[in-house]
C-alpha cells in the first residue's frame, strides 16, 4: 500500500508544479506489440542554462497489445467470410499515464534549429481484457443452418465452423483490469515552422510489468506479464 501511495505522489507531484512554458501535442506510435495513441504536455525550460534533468511533463497513452504470436486466418468455406486470429481468446488494450523528465542536449532557439532531449520516467499501465467473440456455423434441432456469435473457445469451436470474428466490442462488459507499472525513456527530436508549435519524433524503449500474466492466448504458458519493446511515435501540437 506504501509502494502504491509512493508511485502515485511521485506521478502527481510535478504536475501541481507551476510552469510558465507548456507545450501540449497530440500523437501516435507503434512498437512490438501495437499501435498507440498519446496525449502530451511537455514543461519547457525558461533558458538553455536551466536545462538539466528536471520534470518534464506527463503523458497520457492508451494503446493496444498484440502477442507476437497471433496468426491471423480466414476459413475459406464460406463465402464472405472474415478473418480471426487462431488461439487468441482476449484483446488487451493499456491505459498509461506517467511522467517525463528530460534533458535537453539541444535547444531549439527558433524556427530553424532542431531541439534534441532526452526523456524517461515512470507510468503506471492499466490493462483490461476482454474475450474473443466469433461468428459460427450451427444446426438447430429441425436441421436449419445459421451463425451465431459465441466466446472463442479453441478447445470446442473447430476452425473448420468459423466464419470469422464477431464485432470487436462483443464481449466487452465480461473483461476485466490488470494493474502494472512501466518505465520508458527515448530521444525526442523537435521541430515546427513557428517558435511555439512543437512537432516530436521519439524514438524509445518501453518496459511494461502486470500483477499477472494477461490472457491474450489460449495456452496460458505462452501469455506474459512483462513486455519490453522499442517504440517509434510522433506527434504534433501548439505551444501556450
Amino acid at each position: 500500500m506504501r509502494i502504491g501511495t509512493a508511485v502515485v505522489f511521485l506521478l502527481v507531484m510535478p504536475l501541481l508544479q507551476a510552469q510558465t512554458d507548456s507545450r501540449y501535442s497530440l500523437g501516435m506510435g507503434i512498437s512490438r506489440y501495437g499501435v498507440a495513441v498519446s496525449f502530451r504536455n511537455d514543461k519547457a525550460p525558461q533558458t538553455f542554462e536551466s536545462a538539466t534533468l528536471r520534470p518534464g511533463g506527463f503523458y497520457l497513452e492508451a494503446g493496444n497489445i498484440q502477442h507476437p504470436r497471433e496468426v491471423a486466418v480466414v476459413n475459406t468455406f464460406f463465402q464472405n467470410s472474415g478473418s480471426y486470429k487462431v488461439d487468441k481468446t482476449h484483446y488487451a488494450w493499456t491505459l498509461r499515464p506517467g511522467l517525463l523528465y528530460t534533458y535537453t542536449l539541444s535547444e531549439r532557439v527558433d524556427r530553424r534549429a532542431v531541439g534534441l532531449n532526452v526523456t524517461s520516467g515512470p507510468g503506471i499501465a492499466l490493462a483490461y481484457t476482454w474475450p474473443v467473440y466469433v461468428t459460427i456455423l450451427q444446426v438447430d434441432p429441425f436441421g436449419n443452418e445459421y451463425f451465431a456469435n459465441v466466446r472463442y473457445n479453441p478447445d470446442v469451436h473447430k476452425t473448420t465452423e468459423i466464419a470469422g470474428r464477431a464485432g470487436f466490442s462483443e464481449g466487452f462488459p465480461e473483461g476485466r483490469f490488470t494493474p502494472g507499472l512501466s518505465w520508458q525513456g527515448g530521444l525526442d527530436f523537435q521541430w515546427a515552422n513557428y517558435r511555439n508549435d512543437v512537432n516530436t519524433l521519439t524514438l524509445g524503449a518501453r518496459v511494461e510489468a502486470f500483477s499477472r500474466k494477461l490472457t491474450i492466448l489460449h495456452n496460458n504458458e505462452l501469455n506474459r506479464s512483462l513486455f519490453s519493446s522499442f517504440y517509434i511515435s510522433f506527434a504534433f501540437g501548439l505551444g501556450s
